[in-house]
């Protein structure tokens, strides 16, 4: 947890137990509580911003676009014709 072993957990048991003593249920259930409403508000906030779903449409109508450009290009590429080179003749001397 948290890369905490468990000696650095029983070392922050006893800090707790020294600074809270008798508080101490009170201030767990404290804390558990915040952490319950700080996972509902985080839940309901990535739920209204919902980014990726926005993400992924605009990336799909991004992939069309490019497509449809794409092919509008090799469209047009293919039907240009450019004459045929004709190199000038060298002078003779």
């Amino acid at each position: 947890m948290f890369g905490l072993g468990p000696l650095e957990l029983m070392v922050i048991g006893v800090i707790a137990v020294m600074l809270y003593g008798k508080q101490l249920p009170d201030v767990g259930l404290k804390v558990g509580k915040s952490l319950a409403e700080l996972r509902r508000q985080w839940s309901t906030i990535s739920r209204d911003l919902d980014v990726t779903g926005e993400i992924k449409s605009r990336q799909g109508q991004a992939h069309t676009d490019t497509r449809s450009l794409s092919s509008q290009f090799d469209d047009e590429e293919s039907a240009q014709t450019s004459p045929a080179f004709d190199p000038p003749s060298s002078p003779e001397s």
